[in-house]
């Protein structure tokens, strides 16, 4: 077991004026994946889900040989056992020659305890998606050791559709008493007829022997779905410079209502937006994205970590924190067994990340980081 250097903040939480600071309320933050590190040129798109039994595991893809999408990629894992504070040696799930394995999204059947990785696979000279494919691995020993990567393409694609991606992030298992134990999974899909990327959840009621494909909503990009409240599902969606989106669900992701503007969110605007990530816990959703802030020649405006709450099932996000004020991208949250909240997100130490361009992106560029936050965040009346 590799040790990560551990930064420890102050350890009490408290309230102090009605406000909290990120530093009363972080109770340490850990470097798990760090470019250049292992052979590998860049780390980005984290998942992270923890384990019936509490193993916290972090998934993401290895970009071999440079930081652009779709460039040669293997998916990879860490686990820690002890809460994110230190983490094991890197293991590849899926591996890439000269494609690319992208969007990794993993989930808990709490039921069973069987743990599932999803992924896409985009061909090295064909980014047009006619030849995409879907990938999935499993394990059954809290993520010690994983099956075969299994192609699962014909089983989860809509007729006439191409695979755009999965999530990225993570899946669920709903918890109320309608749909209790249905996992749900983020999926993106493309109709090769009427030229549309379509958002959809894939769920399946039998622990993940078979899934069904739910309807065509009403948008399309990077999203993520939590239960907003029991039986009703909420998304939130990447949906372009500065702007994301929320739809609902009541038929436990059969189908989503029409998509809103979600205002009380910041958002980046270089690249179209950013990818953000979504957690319930006590009908309490939590929210976790980079706000955005200045950019100049050298940085994009990838930067300053919020986390939000909402109290009414995502109709309205009133309460935020600065978790992180340099460069910040995308992000996954998860629930410790112990109550605490788990956040693994892109992030440097410069206001911004690198643009771009030949040269300007040296390994340590950027790094994969988890923060915890400790339970108690979820009773306070105020932040």
């Amino acid at each position: 077991m590799r040790s990560i250097t551990l930064l420890l903040f102050l350890p009490a939480f408290f309230i102090d004026n009605n406000t909290i600071s990120a530093q009363q309320i972080i109770k340490y933050k850990t470097s798990v994946f760090n470019a250049g590190e292992d052979g590998i040129d860049s780390y980005r798109i984290p998942s992270m889900v923890t384990t019936k039994s509490g193993t916290l595991l972090a998934f993401c893809e290895a970009r071999k040989i440079s930081s652009t999408d779709k460039t040669p990629t293997d998916i990879v894992m860490k686990r820690s056992v002890d809460d994110g504070r230190t983490w094991s040696e890197m293991q590849v799930l899926i591996r890439g020659e000269k494609e690319a394995f992208m969007d990794p999204v993993a989930l808990v059947d709490y039921k069973t305890g069987k743990i599932f990785l999803f992924a896409s696979r985009w061909p090295a000279e064909d980014h047009s998606m006619q030849g995409n494919t879907a990938w999935l691995v499993t394990s059954v020993d809290d993520g010690v050791s994983w099956s075969y990567p299994q192609n699962i393409t014909k089983k989860i694609l809509a007729k006439g559709h191409l695979l755009n991606g999965f999530g990225p992030g993570s899946g669920i298992e709903m918890q109320g008493a309608k749909f209790k134990n249905r996992l749900i999974l983020p999926i993106r899909q493309y109709n090769k007829k009427r030229g549309t990327n379509r958002n959809r959840a894939l769920y399946s009621d039998n622990h993940g022997k078979t899934w069904k494909i739910g309807k065509a909503a009403s948008t399309g990009g990077e999203f993520e779905i939590a239960e907003s409240s029991l039986d009703t599902l909420i998304y939130t969606l990447r949906s372009g410079k500065g702007q994301r989106k929320k739809a609902w669900s009541v038929d436990g992701g059969r189908s989503w209502g029409e998509a809103v503007v979600d205002g009380d969110i910041k958002t980046t605007f270089d690249y179209g937006g950013c990818q953000s990530s979504i957690l319930s816990s006590n009908n309490v959703l939590f929210f976790t994205g980079p706000a955005g802030g200045e950019r100049d020649d050298n940085h994009e405006d990838r930067q300053n970590l919020k986390i939000y709450r909402s109290l009414d099932g995502g109709k309205t996000w009133k309460d935020n924190l600065l978790l992180f004020d340099k460069a910040a991208g995308y992000s996954n949250i998860s629930e410790l067994k112990s109550g605490d909240i788990a956040i693994i997100f892109e992030t440097a130490d410069t206001n911004g990340f690198p643009k771009m361009t030949p040269g300007n992106r040296p390994p340590g560029w950027m790094r994969l980081d988890v923060l915890v936050l400790p339970k108690t965040i979820l009773q306070a009346e105020d932040w």
